[in-house]
């Protein structure tokens, strides 16, 4: 009786594991099964950082870090580029402030950034300083203390297949 009902829970686990699979393997965005990202996606460089970078700039970090840092959900990722880029494709979770058009944007996202989180800051990547831009206006205008400028932006994090969505696959 003990060794059919083992045999019986063997064979749901089996089961239970392929279509798990079979789920993962159909999504666009399925889990990556063997390794973990930083390891495939590291350089063993430090961060990259924009030509302007002062003393006293929110840290820069690495690809690495920044994939580190995706995995958390308490850390709140900031797409600096413009509106029409964010829609077309953002790192998920991504909110969108845009620097060049900080004006228009700020005041309706203002109150709803916790001083207390953690922010990573993204652009276009290394051709664009809207990251650096943003970041050093939040530490320096308005009292943020936790930034965190990943300056390789969306071109690095699309290069390594990361996980990305955009408003028309949001639906």
């Amino acid at each position: 009786m003990l060794k059919n009902w083992i045999v019986q829970l063997v064979i749901i686990l089996m089961v239970s594991t392929l279509i798990a699979l079979a789920v993962n393997a159909g999504r666009d965005q399925g889990i990556a099964l063997i390794g973990n990202w930083p390891s495939r996606t590291a350089t063993g460089e430090g961060p990259i950082t924009p030509p302007s970078a002062e003393e006293g700039d929110p840290p820069f970090i690495t690809l690495d870090d920044a994939v580190a840092k995706f995995q958390s959900p308490d850390i709140i990722f900031i797409d600096a580029r413009d509106p029409e880029d964010y829609q077309y494709g953002r790192i998920q979770r991504a909110i969108n402030i845009p620097f060049d058009y900080l004006d228009d944007y700020w005041e309706e996202v203002l109150d709803s950034l916790d001083r207390g989180k953690t922010y990573v800051i993204y652009c276009s990547g290394t051709e664009c300083e809207s990251s650096l831009y943003l970041g050093r206006y939040m530490a320096e205008d308005l009292g943020f203390t936790d930034l965190l400028v990943f300056f390789g932006g969306w071109q690095e994090w699309v290069d390594n297949d990361l996980p990305t969505v955009s408003d028309e696959e949001e639906g």
